[in-house]
């Protein structure tokens, strides 16, 4: 028997240690490119809430018509696309008064909700037919989110 070559057994756990660093590397490099983009929807959602609560802001001097958004019978929330707005989502605004003082300060809320990889919905929406999003009830005040900013705003 020669002793300077390798055995068949030896050869086989060779390659499987090699098959399972191989895996373990590629399984590592496909969460991290998962979650790069989970990392840069929240990115854009965040930028979305960031800027509907600036607009509402910027309506301080006409405090007392700053109302929810949307508002009435419909019921799919402000639908973002991924052209417009670089996510295929929806957003809302959420304005209540404070207890004792609704009528001198508001606190605005905006949650936005959005489409992510293999369809899967971030938040309390769904995704209808013609593949938007939209919320899955407006009467619900406190919905689950992918992300949401919250403000108050004192009459001026």
């Amino acid at each position: 028997m020669n002793k300077k070559s390798f055995t068949i057994i030896e050869l086989l756990i060779t390659i499987v240690v090699a098959v399972l660093v191989v895996t373990g590397v590629l399984m590592s490099l496909i969460n991290s490119m998962v979650l790069d983009e989970h990392t840069a929807q929240l990115s854009i959602g965040m930028n979305i809430a960031r800027a509907k609560i600036e607009e509402v802001l910027s309506r301080r001097s006409d405090f007392d018509n700053i109302v929810s958004v949307p508002s009435g019978n419909d019921q799919s929330g402000v639908k973002l696309t991924a052209d417009g707005d670089g996510m295929v989502g929806a957003y809302r605004i959420i304005v209540r008064g404070v207890t004792g003082f609704a009528s001198e300060l508001k606190t605005v809320k905006v949650a936005v909700c959005w489409k992510g990889r293999g369809n899967r919905v971030v938040g309390d929406c769904r995704i209808v037919d013609d593949g938007t999003v939209e919320w899955i009830s407006l009467a619900d005040l406190n919905p689950k989110s992918g992300c949401e900013l919250e403000t108050a705003i004192a009459k001026r």
